[in-house]
């Protein structure tokens, strides 16, 4: 096993193992019983919240993917943004449903982009 992240906070290091293990790379979070999330997480060190890979030979593929990660890059943005039929709101392409109104993406978003 290697350490390939140290987070912030649980959210982050249960956030980056999912992206690896989307990425076909199984991870495990470790530390979270000595994270109290409060200033002395900051001062104590090896305190936060650590994600390991099991397999050695993915680390190339793991920095990868927390490269992206840290670089904004958004994993679940694929596709085009797409136009709610209900109001005409833009979406990014992660969203299912319409944050204004409440309407569902349509299966063809060509059409509902035209």
């Amino acid at each position: 096993m290697i350490k390939v992240f140290v987070a912030q906070h649980h959210a982050e290091a249960h956030w980056v193992r999912g992206l690896l293990e989307s990425a076909a790379i199984p991870a495990e979070v470790r530390g979270e019983d000595l994270f109290t999330g409060g200033k002395a997480a900051q001062v104590i060190p090896g305190c936060l919240p650590t994600v390991w890979i099991f397999d050695d030979s993915q680390l190339f593929k793991a920095k990868m993917v927390i490269t992206k990660f840290l670089n904004g890059a958004n994993p679940d943005a694929q596709g085009a943004p797409w136009s709610c039929p209900g109001c005409g709101e833009r979406l990014e392409p992660q969203f299912t449903d319409c944050w204004k109104c409440g309407s569902p993406r349509p299966d063809d978003l060509e059409e509902a982009d035209s």
